[in-house]
């Protein structure tokens, strides 16, 4: 489907590193200035080896990134601005619901911030559907 038409590894590799750096910044913008006060009132709900999973936690983001361009490579036909929107959009939402909401009913955490990190999360998923759509070759239909 997508991946065969049109497919360009050095593309892949830039969309994926690129999704990667924009990822690692807009979490470090969301949790670490925009919801820092609402995160520190969870502290003692994390590990107190916490940062001792940095490394782990970044390899997750890569590979997160890479599996979404991966599947907006396969699945996307017509890639554009719209269609890279919505990918995201919908992709966001889905792990809002598997991620964000299943914490939510598994752990004591105040729902105002769960629902802040899903909207986040949302938003994140969505800019790097238009991300993806800007840097992956086009096919018919345009931007």
């Amino acid at each position: 489907m997508g991946l065969l038409n049109g497919f360009r590894p050095a593309r892949f590799v830039a969309t994926v590193l690129a999704c990667f750096a924009f990822s690692l910044l807009y979490n470090a913008l969301v949790h670490l200035i925009i919801l820092d006060e609402a995160n520190a009132a969870i502290a003692p709900l994390r590990r107190p080896d916490f940062s001792s999973y940095l490394g782990l936690s970044i390899a997750a983001t890569f590979l997160v990134c890479a599996l979404f361009v991966f599947i907006y490579l396969c699945l996307v036909e017509k890639k554009s601005f719209r269609t890279g929107l919505l990918f995201g959009f919908c992709t966001g939402l889905l792990l809002a619901v598997v991620v964000d909401i299943n914490a939510y009913v598994l752990y004591p955490l105040p729902f105002s911030l769960v629902w802040k990190w899903a909207v986040f999360g949302v938003g994140e998923f969505s800019l790097m559907g238009l991300l993806a759509a800007w840097i992956l070759p086009r096919h018919s239909g345009g931007r």
